[in-house]
């Protein structure tokens, strides 16, 4: 829980610059899926006596509202701010990878029908059946760089995701779009706050800075393997948790 400071000569700078962000990434995450929950009702709103594409707007509409209630709950769970820093631990869960990954790929089907993108995944062959890690935000880290593929991807390409085991205790993502490549003068800033990369497009600038926190708390990191006008390549590392309590907080600055 994130506890406030009912004396106001006791908050630090720190303290303030910390909840800023804290309040950045919160609104960031809930503005992502808030927006899918828009799109998905909209669409259903055009539908014309269609039973099943009713069926279908209203079970994406009220899967994305649960999955802002997941995300909400897990960041007030998960958050607190300690001397200044922010601290993020996990709520370790096991989880059936691949099912798991089938199911988030469900919130992109209208998007990427309307955008004719596909998203092709590859699963090696020594990824385990199950894994324990904390499944809300590996989503949300997996969720923002899938969106950011979708803003630059062409028309007609694909977003390729091919994951892979290091070992017995590390998972491997990889992320690839066949867009223009991110700008090289945001290159060194891409994991900085409110550094938005789509100006223009409305981003807050914090997707990449989330995920990137988030993929240290799982024990891993968020790279960035290249990007020029052939396509983007982002790599995401985590450790697949056997013993969940024994993961420390991590302090962000």
């Amino acid at each position: 829980m994130l506890l406030l400071q009912d004396n106001p000569v006791r908050t630090t700078h720190a303290d303030l610059e910390t909840m800023y962000r804290f309040m950045g990434m919160l609104a960031h995450e809930m503005r992502t899926k808030i927006a899918g929950i828009c799109t998905a009702s909209k669409m259903l709103l055009n539908e014309k006596d269609r039973k099943k594409d009713t069926e279908f707007y209203l079970s994406h509409i009220n899967s994305m509202g649960i999955n802002v209630l997941h995300v909400l709950n897990n960041m007030m769970a998960t958050s607190n701010i300690q001397d200044g820093k922010l601290a993020i631990k996990m709520l370790s869960k096991r989880i059936h990878i691949r099912q798991w990954f089938k199911d988030q790929l469900q919130q992109y089907k209208i998007i990427t029908t309307t955008r004719s993108v596909k998203i092709k995944t590859n699963f090696r062959r020594t990824v385990p059946e199950y894994i324990i890690t904390d499944e809300i935000k590996l989503g949300q880290i997996i969720k923002n760089l899938i969106d950011n593929a979708l803003k630059f991807a062409p028309t007609g390409t694909d977003i390729s995701i091919q994951i892979s085991s290091l070992g017995e205790t590390r998972l491997l993502f990889q992320i690839s779009d066949h867009g223009e490549g991110i700008p090289s003068d945001k290159i060194p800033f891409l994991f900085e706050p409110f550094q938005a990369i789509d100006e223009g497009l409305g981003g807050m600038g914090l997707g990449l800075y989330v995920s990137k926190i988030y993929a240290i708390s799982l024990g891993g990191d968020l790279i960035l393997a290249n990007s020029d006008s052939k396509g983007t390549t982002f790599l995401i590392l985590i450790n697949n948790q056997f013993h969940a309590n024994s993961i420390p907080n991590n302090l962000i600055h």
